[in-house]
């Protein structure tokens, strides 16, 4: 059985819920609306038409590395995130030869470190539930 929540509880966490909405003004507002833009590794491989074809082929090579004669979507998800940390290495090479004072360089490669845990994570378990 579940524990119900007091009400005090819900009235704290819907308080504090408030104070978590993102920017007010409309600077940053506008600042945040770039981010995704950066880099664009937000956005994912499969979506990227020009991409699809890699994929394919990367995956029919794993499934047939396997044992398998076509790509199943394990195969296509280990493709797809290995695809990933190769865009991501191209990031870390363009901000590494960017000329960047130190600090900004430092904080532009470190904000690189969470799509490449997630894209080494997804590859991890693409590659072992192939196994």
């Amino acid at each position: 059985m579940m524990p119900v929540t007091s009400d005090r509880k819900i009235s704290s966490n819907r308080k504090n819920a408030q104070k978590s909405t993102g920017p007010k003004s409309v600077a940053g507002r506008r600042r945040i609306a770039q981010n995704a833009l950066r880099h664009g590794l937000a956005i994912p491989v499969s979506t990227i038409a020009a991409l699809r074809g890699d994929v394919e082929t990367l995956a029919s090579s794993i499934a047939r590395a396997t044992g398998n004669k076509i790509a199943t979507e394990l195969s296509q998800r280990a493709a797809e995130a290995q695809l990933e940390i190769l865009r991501i290495r191209r990031a870390r090479a363009a901000i590494l030869s960017a000329d960047l004072d130190h600090d900004e360089r430092n904080r532009r490669l470190a904000s690189l470190e969470r799509y490449e845990r997630r894209a080494f994570s997804r590859r991890k378990h693409a590659l072992r539930g192939l196994e």
